[in-house]
């Protein structure tokens, strides 16, 4: 059974799983995926800046914030998971994009190697929801893990500064972190962080607290009423991402004034507690 489909979408061409429940199941309804999310990444970069992102699944962030960053700027893709960096592979290549570096591993606050989850293509999966392990398991893949510290300065020597760290790698945000400081600390880049899990929020927190964050919440839902594909009908009703904007103290940016309600003030806080 081929459960994968390609089409043209807002941002450009993109195969995805007919079968994912999220991300492809978006991209079939709306023709477009976390847009919220793209339209704030967009205003916080300029199109001559450079971006790394994280967990990068199949490319809906990556391919529109390469076609923004134009003017020079590049695009480091880390996918580790094979089933997503084989369509994210793809979807760079049929959008003829040359300012992506796709990188397949895992990022951590120690090199080493892990395991990730292999989805059954002929079952409807959360193929976002792929995470890594220390120890193997029956459909699992192994994987290399690196801390972005290592790749940038001792395996690939880049040496374009970073304007903005984006992270979605189911629980692992606390210690991608861990592993970047010499970066962050060399360009104070804005992080933009998942952070769903009321068990590990505290100490993401205080840690970037500790290296000159100032923190606010971002709560997308995952409906746009705004949508590509004019879509009236909300197949995530009452479904946010949860997420962190981080913007380092001795950065200069104008937020519009709604964005003090969302500002982290006490490590304790997290919206899946209460509302904020």
């Amino acid at each position: 059974m081929n459960t994968i489909k390609k089409q043209k979408f807002k941002h450009g061409i993109f195969s995805y799983y007919t079968n994912d429940e999220y991300i492809g199941k978006s991209l079939s309804e709306y023709g477009e995926w976390s847009e919220t999310e793209v339209i704030l990444l967009k205003k916080l970069v300029r199109n001559n800046e450079n971006i790394i992102e994280i967990g990068s699944n199949i490319g809906t962030h990556t391919i529109p914030l390469a076609k923004h960053v134009f003017n020079g700027g590049m695009v480091y893709a880390i996918e580790p998971q094979s089933q997503n960096y084989k369509l994210l592979s793809n979807n760079i290549k049929d959008n003829e994009l040359k300012n992506v570096k796709i990188l397949k591993l895992a990022i951590s606050s120690k090199q080493g190697e892990a395991y990730m989850n292999i989805f059954n293509e002929n079952l409807k999966n959360n193929y976002g929801d792929s995470k890594i392990f220390e120890n193997n398991f029956q459909n699992s893949e192994n994987v290399k893990v690196k801390t972005l510290d290592q790749l940038f300065y001792e395996d690939n020597n880049e040496k374009k500064p970073i304007k903005l760290i984006k992270c979605d790698a189911q629980g692992q945000e606390l210690n991608i972190i861990l592993g970047s400081k010499k970066i962050i600390n060399a360009y104070k880049p804005f992080l933009y962080l998942e952070n769903d899990d009321i068990n590990t929020s505290k100490s993401l927190i205080e840690n970037i607290k500790n290296m000159g964050y100032i923190m606010f919440w971002h709560l997308p839902p995952l409906y746009n009423q705004n949508n590509f594909l004019k879509n009236s009908k909300n197949i995530f009703p009452k479904i946010i991402s949860c997420n962190m904007l981080c913007i380092h103290q001795n950065t200069r940016i104008k937020l519009s004034g709604v964005w003090k309600r969302f500002k982290v003030k006490n490590s304790n806080d997290h919206p899946f507690k209460k509302n904020i």
